[in-house]
């Protein structure tokens, strides 16, 4: 159970963008359906498979770090713009989330994967 749900995101977004592509012919399109669905999912992978590595929680620490990433990006689009465009700022902040999610994700992957091979030589 615990391998699936750590891979999902990955599969998600595999075949989110590929059915993406598939029916809107669009690769950049189907690319940014992709992050935009597989964003949700990370969140809750990630902390899950943090916990699982770590023993520790990292979901208020996850949502702090979107607040604050979501503060900072709105911000700076009040002082370079003179009016705020909410789908725009949305979707800046959305993807740069799934950067940073994916980041947190590969990392702890890694983690994972050093861990079990230095339980198994030992």
């Amino acid at each position: 159970m615990l391998p699936l749900f750590i891979l999902f995101p990955a599969v998600l977004f595999i075949t989110t963008f590929i059915v993406g592509k598939y029916f809107l012919h669009k690769r950049k399109k189907a690319l940014g359906i992709a992050v935009d669905v597989t964003t949700v999912l990370l969140f809750i992978s990630v902390s899950y498979a943090f916990f699982f590595v770590f023993q520790k929680d990292i979901i208020l620490s996850l949502i702090i770090c979107a607040l604050l990433i979501a503060t900072v990006f709105t911000y700076i689009d009040w002082k370079t713009k003179k009016e705020i465009e909410l789908v725009p700022l949305f979707r800046k902040i959305w993807r740069t989330l799934f950067l940073l999610l994916c980041s947190i994700y590969a990392f702890v992957c890694t983690s994972l994967v050093i861990r079990y091979v230095l339980l198994y030589i030992s």
